[in-house]
């Protein structure tokens, strides 16, 4: 039998954690295994993108347009990433109330999982590296090796949840993220928005932005769950 609750698609990066520096890492191995070239100087804006939309932004900057080159490097982040695991857990940690948040809307039943540009395994040992994972439906998100494009992300993940026997109407559906291409994805696919400045983002630059809320991080996690748990 399905049950009516509220669900929370959470963002990782900048959202529940802060994984310092291991994105670039992990892209600049897999360049020089697969490419032997070393990560391109220009800057690229890699916030709210999936993996697949960095990968081919970083390969258009050193002059490559091959979607097979593409896929070796995606496959070779992944590996370096597992290879790596144990010296990039000291550098992740979860975000001001975020434990608090995901302990209190599990006590409340919200069905809780990840929309994140990142691949699933890279996600998992994300998440899994600061204790966040236990109360997180990793199999009902949506992830960077699924679709390139963001709000396919949060689509997958909706087929997800109510494959698993979840009905969820779209407004108690909640996006929670830190930049713009996460209100982006959220109003592209009728669900709703809070965005946190826990990023690269300022508080003043998202309240400009239009999403259903904005919070300077989760600290405040009364007010954060009074709005994601409304009826």
């Amino acid at each position: 039998m399905s049950t009516r609750t509220s669900a929370v698609l959470w963002d990782i990066d900048g959202t529940l954690l802060r994984a310092a520096g291991t994105g670039v890492r992990t892209f600049s191995i897999a360049l020089e295994i697969v490419t032997g070239l070393a990560f391109p100087d220009t800057a690229i804006d890699m916030g709210g993108r999936t993996d697949p939309d960095i990968a081919s932004l970083v390969l258009a900057a050193l002059g490559i347009d091959d979607d097979a080159v593409l896929t070796r490097v995606l496959a070779e982040v992944e590996a370096a990433y597992a290879l790596l695991e144990h010296e990039f857990r000291p550098l992740t940690v979860a975000k001001p109330g975020v434990a608090d948040a995901l302990d209190r809307l599990q006590q409340q039943g919200a069905v809780q999982t990840i929309v994140s540009g990142n691949l699933q395994s890279v996600a998992r040992r994300k998440v899994a590296a600061v204790g966040l994972d236990t109360h997180i439906r990793f199999e009902l998100g949506g992830y960077g090796s699924d679709h390139r494009v963001r709000s396919e992300l949060v689509r997958t993940s909706m087929n997800r949840i109510t494959a698993g026997g979840h009905a969820v109407d779209l407004d108690r559906v909640w996006v929670v993220g830190d930049t713009p291409r996460d209100l982006q994805c959220a109003r592209e696919t009728g669900v709703r928005c809070a965005l946190v400045a826990t990023g690269t983002h300022t508080f003043e630059e998202l309240a400009g932005l239009g999403a259903d809320a904005t919070f300077t991080d989760l600290a405040d996690t009364e007010s954060f769950l009074d709005l994601v748990l409304a009826d």
